[in-house]
Parts: structure tokens; sequence; C-alpha cells
């Protein structure tokens, strides 16, 4: 079940980057760790992508606002980070433009070559995942089912990566 908590940033206590020995992190701990890309700026959406089977390649994250014809589209994307990708969690942050609803994928790109890559059927070759991880059966999510709120003390998505 995902978890999305909105909170406020400027009351996050940050700790020292760390290394995850398991996947049964005390949520405190998660959202006590600074990436370089968390400032406490307003609308900032603390990203946490789970089930990081192998720390290569980066994890990007897009940012999407809240309309069904951009959403998992280049052209709809508004914001955009890739970070190293850490086993078993990696945890960074990303700005939103406005407080309002938002949608944010993610992709681990393994080989790091900055493309989603795909297998002969057009199926994903690499592991994804799309806020309030939502069921992917024979299609990517409606924007309706990724979308949450964004407010100005900002936001978590808390986001599993499939595959």
């Amino acid at each position: 079940m995902t978890k999305l908590v909105v909170l406020s940033v400027a009351a996050l206590t940050f700790a020292a980057p760390c290394a995850w020995a398991a996947e049964g992190i005390p949520d405190a701990a998660i959202a006590s760790v600074e990436h370089m890309s968390c400032k406490g700026v307003p609308n900032e959406i603390r990203v946490i992508v789970r089930n990081v089977k192998r720390a290569e390649g980066l994890i990007t994250a897009d940012l999407y606002a809240d309309t069904e014809e951009g959403f998992l589209k280049k052209a709809g994307r508004i914001g955009r980070i890739s970070v190293a990708a850490k086993a078993p969690l990696t945890v960074f942050c990303l700005a939103a433009p406005s407080a309002a609803p938002h949608a944010v994928a993610v992709y681990q790109d393994r080989n790091a070559n900055k493309k989603f890559d795909k297998n002969g059927l057009g199926l994903p070759d690499e592991p994804y995942g799309v806020s309030n991880n939502p069921r992917m059966r024979f299609g990517p999510p409606k924007i309706s089912e990724a979308v949450f709120h964004v407010d100005p003390s900002g936001a978590i998505a808390d986001i599993s990566l499939k595959k």
C-alpha cells in the first residue's frame, strides 16, 4: 500500500546520508535522509524509491502536472532529476513549480544511457514506478491514479520499483 504523506519540509531534521542495510527502514530514518537535491524550497517533493535491487546506474524521476494528455509523455514533463541509484532505497528531492496536484514517474536507468530502455515488444526493460503505486496491467496508469497534492510546505512520494 502506498504511503503519501504531506509534511512540512522545514520541520524535517536532516541527518547525514547513509547506506541502507535492509528494506525494513523506519519511516523516521527515511524522512531524515538528506540528499544534495533537497533544499527545503517551497513545493519540494521528497521522492522515496524503494525496491532498488542493485546500486547501479541512475534513478530518473519525471514530474508531471495533473493533465491526462501530457502524462508520461516527454512534452508533458515539467521537471526531471537523475541521481545515482542506491540499493535498496534511493531518496532525493524534486521541486514542483507550484502548490498543486502533480504526479511522479521514476525508472532505474541501469546502463546510464539516459533512456528508458524497452525490449523488442516495447515493454519496459528497466525497473520503473509511478507515484501512488497504481496497478499497471495492460498499459500505463491514468493520471488520476498517480496524482497527489503538493503543498507549499512539501510532500512525499513513496514509489516502489516494478520489474
